[in-house]
């Protein structure tokens, strides 16, 4: 029953998310996870005899485990491009100008843009609200 939750909550998290980025999409991803924990906490209390309080432990780390390797894959430079090899051979200045075309500042300066990690006030860029709570965030894991 577990694992069948935790498959449900993985592809609810992928559908939820749509194609965007983990950071961006994290409250939609949060959602999901919540949204597949509480019928879960309840059959399992019911008919695995299960409490709330270890499943509760056992949901926040795989939720932190599945946000950790799902982030790092979707950030991974050499993931990317394997992936653009994997369409055709290229030589090295050809696969970093494509990978450049497809994955460079002008697309990273979108996504800060877009998950609202950033703000552009006349033509500069600052740390928005949202970026700074999760540097502090990111600071206090450290």
């Amino acid at each position: 029953m577990l694992a069948a939750a935790l498959v449900a909550v993985m592809v609810a998290s992928e559908l939820a998310l749509g194609g965007t980025k983990l950071q961006t999409g994290l409250a939609r991803a949060l959602a999901a996870w919540a949204l597949v924990y509480l019928p879960t906490v309840y059959l399992l209390a019911v008919y695995g005899g299960v409490g709330p309080v270890a499943l509760t432990i056992f949901w926040g780390g795989a939720f932190l485990s599945w946000f950790g390797v799902r982030s790092h894959i979707e950030s991974s430079i050499l993931l990317r491009m394997l992936a653009i090899l994997r369409r055709r051979s290229l030589t090295t200045t050809d696969l970093v100008t494509e990978y450049t075309s497809h994955y460079g500042k002008a697309m990273r300066l979108e996504e800060l843009l877009r998950g609202g990690l950033a703000i552009k006030e006349n033509d500069a860029l600052s740390v928005s609200p949202k970026g700074k709570f999760i540097l502090g965030v990111v600071a206090k894991l450290r």
